[in-house]
């Protein structure tokens, strides 16, 4: 089923966007192709294909979607997540600490979604705090992208004497900008 939501000038939103919603096991869930696709494009994680917005409920798809103008099915259940069914979903910092190391230690990015409570700015720190800890044990520093309505970051790391960086990427428009603090 296609899913449509309207446009919104006072956001800067000019045109309406369509995405999929689909049904698994007996639930609805909303899948945004599109706005995977704006995601990852930045020059340090490559073209890799991102699942941000794959399998999202009602809550978690309207963070940064408009509300639909047509109707359609409640997307209520979560557990069909893409992140959460690749066990890539975390409560723990502990979990990204070891996450974090493992990607150091073998070169790969490392993608994640956050769901220990909210991603606030703190928890944030935290996370990147532990993201830098384990490269500096390997002798990298990480190259961070976040998309911050879904609490997903991507990680990879370069060596020691690559610098470090951290992206905020919107989705929506695909646009990424550098906060001017951490």
């Amino acid at each position: 089923m296609i899913a449509l939501c309207g446009n919104n000038p006072e956001k800067g939103i000019k045109y309406c966007h369509t995405w999929n919603i689909v049904r698994i096991g007996g639930s609805y869930y909303h899948l945004d192709a599109t706005f995977d696709n704006s995601l990852g494009k930045c020059s340090f994680t490559g073209d890799d294909i991102r699942y941000d917005y794959f399998n999202l409920d009602d809550r978690a798809i309207f963070r940064d979607h408009e509300p639909l103008i047509a109707p359609a099915p409640a997307c209520t259940d979560s557990d069909h997540f893409y992140y959460r069914e690749k066990k890539l979903s975390f409560t723990k910092s502990e979990d990204v600490y070891k996450r974090a190391l493992q990607a150091a230690k073998k070169g790969r990015a490392l993608t994640f979604h956050w769901r220990g409570g909210y991603l606030t700015r703190a928890v944030l720190d935290e996370l990147l705090d532990l993201i830098d800890r384990a490269g500096k044990e390997k002798e990298k520093k990480a190259r961070v992208s976040l998309n911050w309505p879904q609490s997903v970051i991507r990680l990879r790391y370069v060596p020691a004497q690559d610098s470090a960086s951290f992206v905020v990427e919107d989705a929506n428009e695909g646009e990424q900008y550098s906060p001017s603090e951490k």
